[in-house]
């Protein structure tokens, strides 16, 4: 995953930052939000709803296409059972730079992620994020491919 260098914001500024992009851009409703600013570092994270792989997909996109720069990771957790769909990305404004992370977890599909191992961690390109929530048009019941 490549690591962005950020400056410190106080986590006042940190949750102003991810207040007004979620103000400036429509997204998808998170299902929950983190702030969190310590030692010269400040990060917020939002969780997408657990879904289907391909939605969690579409979240993640609607969310990149709001950023400039993106880092796609998938994880699979020890238990084996389900996958982690996640980006990666900076809010900055004069102030200062906050890293971001986005998420969201499915089932495991053991067809689009049969060389994924249990705890295994790969960067991806955005493109298979496309790929992905395409499969949500493509399946019937919107895309029940998780």
């Amino acid at each position: 995953m490549t690591t962005i260098p950020t400056t410190g914001v106080t986590f006042v500024h940190a949750a102003q930052l991810l207040a007004a992009h979620l103000a400036d851009h429509e997204l998808p409703k998170p299902a929950s939000l983190q702030v969190a600013a310590r030692a010269g570092q400040s990060q917020v994270r939002a969780q997408v709803y657990p879904l289907t792989v391909p939605r969690v997909a579409a979240q993640l996109l609607a969310w990149a296409d709001t950023l400039t720069t993106v880092t796609v990771q998938v994880w699979r957790p020890p238990s084996g059972t389900s996958v982690h769909l996640s980006i990666a990305s900076t809010l900055t404004d004069p102030a200062g730079t906050v890293e971001l992370d986005v998420y969201g977890a499915a089932a495991h599909d053991p067809v689009l992620f049969a060389t994924l191992t249990p705890g295994q961690r790969r960067d991806v390109p955005l493109g298979q994020l496309c790929i992905w929530a395409a499969r949500a048009t493509d399946t019937p019941g919107g895309g029940a491919a998780a």
